[in-house]
């Protein structure tokens, strides 16, 4: 099972000028080193067919390959189950278990198959219904792995997607329903600042007369100037364009909501129509005088004459002009004066309205 092929040190002395002896010794390793993948597959396989729990303790293979390589989980479950779809192995009852690509691992074992394309031919022979026969199933096969030796993956993926298409048409499969052909999905939303997204899952048919008709619209600008465009800007042209070329087509369908809506109409008796429903009376709320109403009634039972209105009118700006006015400056005006700050005129006039023999001095006894 190991390889007895030793793989040529890589001569440093190349001469310079020679491309194709670079682009040879590349291709080398890499073709080397997918083939050592491909028998680590098969060890893999092996050590799954003898039971990896009896052999190392591990409750499976994938777990196990992730603390021998030292990868991670995704990595590890991903290299276990190519491995396991590309090998035939026993299981833990003594039957064989057959791969589900067989001529993929023959061909990997070769180092001509990347990983990514041994994937989509896995993926595409796992879609195939169980009721096409076995002969059918090799020339499906057969026909993926030739293109996978010189083609990328995405032309594999195209390549099988179109074998489906033939084989099962109508994309529903008794025994397997998880095969059935998905229909196409189209998701059309408005942000917040007035732009739309859209995004969506087409059918093979219906993605390629989309493409057919954005690629002509597509192209740049025939004039002289250069296209400042990006090609997503001009695919987004172009399909503004044929949004415009279908809205104002001759044959729009009418909205079917419409058609609905009318004969829901149609099939109301004409016992409702004739017989309205009643109206509920509308609850009369409370009705809560103003504020200011309120305010006023309160004051004209509070004051028993004008001088009290006024007295109760100036407490009332008073108290507003305290809470306009900064406090220490209000406290230093509302303070009450005391007698020696009574002003000369004043006191004469006390002076004045009193008896001769009671003139004497307010604010205390005269001094000699």
């Amino acid at each position: 099972m190991t390889s007895t092929n030793t793989p040529k040190a890589f001569p440093h002395n190349l001469p310079e000028g020679e491309p194709e002896l670079l682009l040879n010794e590349l291709q080398t390793r890499l073709r080397e080193g997918r083939r050592l993948f491909a028998e680590v597959g098969q060890i893999l396989a092996e050590i799954e067919s003898r039971g990896v729990r009896d052999l190392y303790g591990y409750n499976s293979i994938a777990v196990f390959y992730e603390h021998a390589a030292r990868v991670p989980r995704a990595e590890a479950k991903k290299v276990t189950d190519r491995a396991l779809a590309l090998n035939s192995r026993r299981t833990r009852d003594g039957t064989s278990a057959p791969p589900i690509a067989p001529l993929t691992g023959v061909a990997a074992a070769t180092g001509v198959l990347v990983d990514a394309g041994i994937d989509r031919i896995v993926a595409v022979m796992r879609r195939l219904p169980e009721r096409i026969p076995a002969s059918t199933r090799l020339e499906v096969e057969e026909d993926l792995v030739s293109l996978a030796g010189v083609a990328r993956p995405r032309e594999v993926t195209v390549a099988g997607t179109d074998w489906i298409a033939r084989l099962d048409p109508e994309g529903n499969d008794s025994e397997n329903p998880r095969t059935r052909r998905p229909r196409s999905e189209f998701w059309l939303r408005q942000k917040r600042t007035g732009r739309w997204d859209m995004r969506g899952n087409l059918d093979s048919e219906t993605g390629a007369r989309l493409n057919a008709l954005l690629v002509p619209l597509a192209h740049p600008e025939p004039s002289g100037e250069a296209d400042q465009r990006t090609p997503a800007e001009r695919r987004g042209d172009a399909f503004a364009e044929i949004v415009d070329l279908a809205g104002c087509g001759p044959d729009i369908p009418a909205p079917r909501q419409e058609s609905d809506r009318i004969a829901a109409e149609q099939a109301q008796p004409a016992e409702s129509l004739k017989k309205p429903s009643p109206r509920p009376m509308p609850a009369i709320p409370h009705h809560r005088p103003p504020a200011a109403q309120t305010r006023q009634r309160s004051d004209r039972r509070q004051r028993p004459d004008v001088g009290g209105a006024k007295a109760g009118a100036g407490a009332e700006q008073a108290r507003k002009a305290a809470h306009v006015r900064p406090s220490r400056w209000w406290s230093r005006l509302s303070r009450p004066r005391s007698r020696t700050e009574t002003s000369p005129t004043t006191h004469q006039r006390i002076l004045d309205r009193l008896p001769d023999g009671d003139r004497a001095p307010l604010n205390g006894p005269e001094t000699p």
